[in-house]
């Protein structure tokens, strides 16, 4: 078996090998729905997105046996402070393969490259995933990951009844829309978006209440990651990253000048990521919007349990 490890786009050869591997793999999208993911032709621009980029990748005569993708990132902490962490996604392990070796191997191979840049560690796991971080963490030298926070990942479907058309006093810049998020983030761990510019195919779209109550940025993650559904056709979806407030009547506000931008670009729905205590309340004031809603839970090592502002284009 050889163990290949990528910074930048993989050979032709690989591309394909990875396209044709993650076929088979589906994660659950609320109650009896699912879909499963592509990263195209590129697998790594995804993380190369969020940070500093690492995928490994399992080879075995020519087939993926498994792959684990990380990303050295900023994160903001709950007292203000900054510190890098790595992301850890995208861990998946060919039917075949799983009980055997390959999963050890990759996170070997990614914690002797991560440490020296690192302390802490996290990954976002939807809820309804077949093994969460507790069955293969915590042994063979690997850190534990344990539980840090709940979330609640949101897909807000558009119909003219939830819009609010979006004043141009919404729009603001990177850098205002930024410190808003930093600021509504205290108290919370929070992730700095990573460049947009390279996953997103609509240009990124900065929003903030004219009070400073509530943010987000309008992006989607179609060239780095595209959701197929069962039937084959593909879940388009915006994303509000960077979603922060200090209200849950100024969060809906929000959303829903965000939903008028998303039906302006054409997109049928919109993605954000919520803390799972905060999703009820917010879903009662989107009212009449039809909401989907995904469980997810955040693991983590070098970290403490608390609250995360998540960015759905990054999970």
């Amino acid at each position: 078996m050889k163990l290949h490890q990528i910074s930048g786009s993989p050979p032709p050869a690989l591309a394909h090998a990875l396209a044709e591997f993650e076929l088979p793999f589906t994660y659950p999208l609320g109650p009896g729905k699912f879909f499963r993911i592509t990263h195209g032709e590129d697998y790594t621009l995804f993380f190369r997105a969020i940070g500093d980029e690492t995928c490994f990748i399992a080879e075995n005569e020519g087939r993926i046996a498994g792959v684990l993708g990380t990303a050295v990132r900023q994160l903001w902490m709950p007292d203000g402070t900054e510190r890098a962490a790595a992301y850890i996604g995208d861990l998946k392990i060919a039917a075949a393969a799983r009980g055997g070796t390959v999963l050890i191997r990759l996170a070997r191979a990614a914690e002797a490259r991560l440490r020296p840049k690192v302390k802490a560690a996290f990954g976002v796991v939807m809820d309804g995933t077949a093994q969460t971080p507790g069955a293969y963490t915590g042994r063979a030298g690997i850190p534990v990951f344990q539980n840090l926070s709940q979330l609640m990942v949101l897909r807000i479907l558009v119909n003219k009844d939830c819009i609010k058309n979006n004043p141009g006093h919404f729009q603001t810049t990177r850098q205002a829309g930024l410190a808003c998020y930093q600021r509504l983030s205290r108290g919370h761990f929070a992730c700095p978006v990573g460049d947009a510019r390279q996953r997103s195919e609509i240009t990124p779209v900065w929003l903030m209440k004219p009070d400073g109550s509530a943010c987000g940025m309008l992006e989607d993650t179609r060239k780095a990651k595209r959701l197929i559904t069962g039937d084959g056709s593909e879940l388009r979806s915006a994303h509000l990253s960077c979603f922060a407030s200090n209200a849950v009547p100024a969060a809906a506000e929000l959303i829903r000048v965000a939903l008028g931008q998303v039906t302006a670009l054409g997109l049928p729905a919109l993605f954000v990521a919520v803390a799972r205590p905060e999703a009820q309340a917010l879903r009662e004031a989107l009212h009449p919007c039809e909401v989907l809603a995904a469980p997810a839970t955040v693991y983590g090592a070098g970290l403490e349990p608390g609250s995360w502002n998540i960015n759905s284009s990054e999970i």
